[in-house]
């Protein structure tokens, strides 16, 4: 298993199963396109611990180059056929999965098992009174049975992420997303955990500088297209390097004016590096 891999759980006989099969109805590509969000939005909820909880902005997102408005309609097949339902979550509109915890568990589980792994290791992989490893596992699938799946937590869903310490750069890079997605006519967001979560990771992970994150944030609610998008600190960390290839894209294909030098706010050295 490769490092950061999370897997999710679907039945083997997805593709034949009746509400599946029921997507036919809305024809060719509909049908194989709906299908294929519906296995993105169980992969976001697993990689992102959402209980089954996906956004209407993150749909626009999973179905892009298409018109988010594309996406939309397809989760409305989804939803017609009983894979999902529309429902809203800290008042923001999605779609939630029906099956999810059912067969991937919710947040609460997977953050259970971490803490018993965590606590095994601490043991030497032998809880008390288990004498052999697959003693151990049985500990652990025992302690976690609507999660018996190991292989589910990344650097980002540990319990010291979860509860950082409040920075002065964090703060300011929420604050100025907030800013500039209140200033495009939308309702401001709320700064939650999770955004704080979110632009941490992107600086102590990511490698990303508090000047670089700045930079992306500006250039996604410049664009048309990503204004619409990115909504969220989690959606601008997940979606950071597409924004910067988008970047670098509109930055070679526009052509300047007759006899006028063309000025940029970002080096080709910048645009190469990453923001």
């Amino acid at each position: 298993m490769g490092v950061g891999e999370i897997y999710i759980k679907l039945t083997v006989n997805f593709a034949n199963d009746p509400k599946v099969r029921a997507l036919a109805r809305f024809g060719a590509p509909d049908a194989g396109l709906a299908r294929d969000l519906f296995v993105q939005m169980v992969c976001h909820c697993k990689e992102m611990l959402t209980d089954g909880f996906v956004s209407a902005e993150q749909v626009g997102l999973m179905v892009y180059p298409l018109d988010p408005e594309h996406g939309n309609q397809l989760a409305k097949q989804l939803a017609s056929v009983g894979l999902i339902k529309e429902e809203s979550k800290d008042e923001a509109p999605g779609w939630q999965v029906l099956a999810y915890v059912k067969r991937n568990g919710t947040r609460e589980d997977v953050e259970r098992l971490s803490q018993v792994r965590a606590e095994a290791g601490r043991k030497g992989g032998r809880p008390p009174g288990q004498t052999t490893r697959k003693a151990n596992r049985n500990q652990v699938a025992k302690q976690n049975k609507s999660q018996p799946n190991p292989y589910t937590e990344t650097e980002s869903e540990t319990g010291k992420d979860q509860n950082p310490s409040p920075r002065e750069d964090v703060e300011r890079l929420c604050i100025h997303l907030a800013d500039r997605i209140e200033g495009n006519g939308s309702k401001r967001p709320s700064i939650t955990q999770d955004w704080r979560v979110a632009a941490r990771l992107m600086i102590d992970r990511d490698g990303r500088t508090e000047e670089q994150i700045r930079t992306a944030i500006d250039w996604c609610q410049d664009d048309e297209f990503w204004m619409r998008n990115v909504m969220s600190m989690p959606t601008l960390r997940k979606q950071y390097d597409r924004l910067r290839l988008a970047a670098q894209q509109q930055q070679r294909s526009t052509p300047a004016k007759p006899g006028v030098v063309k000025q940029t706010n970002y080096s080709d050295e910048e645009y190469h590096s990453g923001w």
